[in-house]
């Protein structure tokens, strides 16, 4: 859990979370840097991993973009300072970098975007920028300067011939110097700029999904057309038709009524923001595994579960419940699953706990409908036996 020392989690939902920035000194009491510079590096290596270094001159266009994956040459080609690198969705390949986001059980887990890490030089930064999302800041190395400021984060604010989305106004209204262990909480449209202080910096990011109003409709409406079977739109009287190509009043409130009544049946709702919130990213879609083909029984399963520290969830995957008078609802990558029979406390342990170990799973393995369950999981590879 993050340690807001003189703020509780109620304060810092209440006054800071989608409003304004904080920092947090010491966040993690008990934090061990899962990952080197070095093996940072390597990941940025990998074909299937997102990465990027950004690095400033002195001459325009000052910050210049190079997209991985990288080889050796690449760093050892590198200057001494003013260059950073960044790894998108650490937390998918690294089970410990996954673990770290426990700290933030006091928001919803489907609200998680990734973690992405940046090491950088001393200098190094991806110039004055903001985002449309939430993001907590974590110094796990060094030390970094942030400038912040809330004024003229506009998208027509950016600076021109540049591939990254620059500030090119950059108007300082606070300062902050983070040191290890300390962490920037910052909500969407405040402009930041992070630059290294320090010869060796690691920040890491976790942040999380900002949902856009448009791609809201037009996932809904896609989930209307696969999932729905939607009444016609019904015309008016026309008795108050004045002229063939006149709009009347009662037509555009006919269409308005029909529309409203689609968003105003609640379980619909509930059906397709579970789906929605839930849906993979292309890119972990990409790298979902496919379910085993190995003809593996339930009873042998069981039997080395039982051998086992327990499970842990496939950090690509995506869980989600909601709850109605008939019991639990589960939704796991955008689709509805069927419990019938299985414990509600299975799935709420399996929907909020990324590691389950095997004290924990022991009072479900009795009973046949839970143990299907896990095994249809595990089977799909959307859950793990830890050896």
């Amino acid at each position: 859990m993050i340690h807001f020392k003189d703020l509780n989690t109620e304060e810092f939902l209440s006054s800071y979370w989608q409003k304004k920035p904080l920092v947090i000194r010491k966040a993690f009491t008990d934090f061990q840097n899962p990952l080197s510079p070095e093996e940072l590096a390597g990941l940025a290596m990998e074909e299937e991993i997102e990465s990027r270094i950004v690095t400033e001159t002195q001459q325009a266009p000052y910050w210049h973009l190079k997209r991985g994956p990288f080889l050796l040459n690449d760093f050892k080609e590198l200057p001494e300072t003013r260059w950073t690198l960044l790894v998108q969705g650490v937390d998918r390949f690294i089970p410990e970098v996954h673990l770290l986001l426990d700290h933030f059980n006091f928001l919803p887990q489907w609200r998680i975007d990734d973690v992405m890490i940046s090491y950088a030089t001393r200098g190094g930064n991806v110039g004055p920028h903001f985002d449309h999302y939430d993001v907590f800041l974590y110094q796990a190395l060094g030390s970094r300067r942030w400038s912040l400021t809330s004024k003229n984060c506009q998208p027509e604010n950016c600076l021109a011939g540049v591939e990254l989305r620059i500030m090119q106004d950059f108007e300082i209204e606070e300062e902050y110097l983070l040191e290890e262990g300390d962490m920037l909480y910052l909500p969407p449209h405040i402009g930041h700029h992070g630059v290294a202080v320090s010869s060796d910096c690691m920040t890491y990011s976790f942040g999380y999904r900002s949902y856009q109003g448009r791609e809201m409709l037009e996932d809904f409406t896609d989930f209307l057309a696969e999932h729905e079977n939607i009444a016609l739109f019904k015309d008016p009287e026309w008795n108050q038709l004045k002229a063939p190509s006149q709009i009347p009043l009662e037509a555009w409130q006919k269409a308005r009524e029909f529309l409203k009544e689609l968003f105003e049946d609640d379980n619909r709702m509930k059906n397709w923001f579970a789906r929605f919130v839930t849906r993979l990213d292309r890119h972990a879609e990409d790298l979902l595994p496919s379910p085993s083909v190995k003809k593996v029984k339930e009873e042998q399963f069981l039997k080395r579960l039982l051998q086992s520290k327990g499970l842990s969830r496939n950090p690509l995957c995506r869980y989600a419940y909601e709850e109605d008078e008939k019991g639990l609802n589960l939704f796991i990558n955008a689709e509805q699953w069927h419990t019938e029979g299985v414990s509600e406390e299975l799935i709420r342990c399996v929907a909020n706990h990324r590691l389950l170990n095997l004290e924990s799973l022991a009072n479900f393995l009795e009973k046949t409908q839970d143990r299907a369950f896990l095994f249809k999981l595990w089977k799909l590879q959307w859950l793990e036996i830890q050896d």
